[in-house]
C-alpha cells in the first residue's frame, strides 16, 4: 500500500503515515456517537550514516563514482556491502542531481529485501556510466554541451596515466553521464528531498 508525505523535517529525514487510517469511536459515555480523530503515526525515513550528506564533513567513506563499488571498498567481503541504504528500509527510490538531465531509478527486485548501500551504489554507477546519446548532446545548452566535452576529455587524459588501451576505449565509446557531473566524481552523500511521486527522492552530492 502506497504511503502519503505528511511532513518533512530537516535534510535527512522523511515522515509519512499509511492511507489506511481511519477514525476509532469515541469511548466517552458523554459523546456518544462521536468520532475521534487519531492521529498518524509519522515513519521517519532517514538515510544511513555512511551515505548521508553534512556540509563540509567527509562521509565514512571514499568512493569515486568513476571506480565501481564492488571492486574496491564495497567489495563482497565488506559489511558495508549489505547494510541498508535507509532505514526503514525502502525497495525504490529516485537519485536526482542539479547537474543531471535525466532521474536515476533505484531498485531492489525482492521488495522484503530492502536497497543495500552496494544495490545503490552499483545502480548508481551503471547509470552514470551509461553514454550519452548524440541527440542528447547535441540537445543540450551550448554551455552545458562544452561542459561535458571538457570533463570527458580530462577524464580520458586522467585514464591515460594508469592505462593508455582503456583511455583509447572510452574516447571511441564518447561522453557518458558521469560527465555531467563536471569532473566532480568523488561521492559526498546524499540527502532526502520533498517529491511529488510515492518513491523516496534522494539528491546527490559530489565534490
Amino acid at each position: 500500500m502506497p504511503t502519503k508525505t505528511v511532513r518533512w523535517s530537516g535534510s535527512n529525514e522523511l515522515f509519512q503515515s499509511s492511507p489506511t487510517h481511519s477514525p476509532t469511536s469515541s469511548p466517552s459515555s458523554s459523546l456518544s456517537g462521536s468520532l475521534e480523530l487519531t492521529p498518524p503515526f509519522p515513519i521517519e525515513i532517514r538515510i544511513c550514516e555512511k551515505l548521508r550528506f553534512q556540509q563540509n564533513i567527509e562521509i565514512d567513506f571514499v568512493n569515486d563514482l568513476l571506480n565501481d563499488p564492488t571492486e574496491g571498498i564495497l567489495d563482497s567481503e565488506s559489511g558495508d556491502a549489505d547494510e541498508l541504504a535507509t532505514e526503514p528500509f525502502v525497495s525504490n527510490l529516485v537519485v536526482i542531481s542539479s547537474k543531471l538531465p535525466v532521474t536515476i531509478r533505484i531498485d531492489e527486485d525482492k521488495e522484503e529485501m530492502g536497497i543495500t548501500v552496494c544495490a545503490l551504489l552499483r545502480q548508481l554507477f551503471m547509470a552514470l556510466h551509461e553514454q550519452v546519446a548524440t541527440e542528447e548532446l547535441e540537445s543540450a545548452r551550448p554551455e552545458v554541451r562544452v561542459n561535458i566535452l571538457k570533463a570527458f576529455a580530462r577524464r580520458c587524459d586522467n585514464l591515460a596515466e594508469h592505462s593508455v588501451a582503456r583511455a583509447v576505449q572510452q574516447q571511441e565509446a564518447g561522453p557518458r553521464k558521469i560527465d555531467y557531473l563536471e569532473g566532480f566524481s568523488k561521492l559526498a552523500g546524499f540527502e532526502v528531498v520533498p517529491s511529488d511521486h510515492g518513491d523516496l527522492t534522494l539528491r546527490l552530492h559530489v565534490r
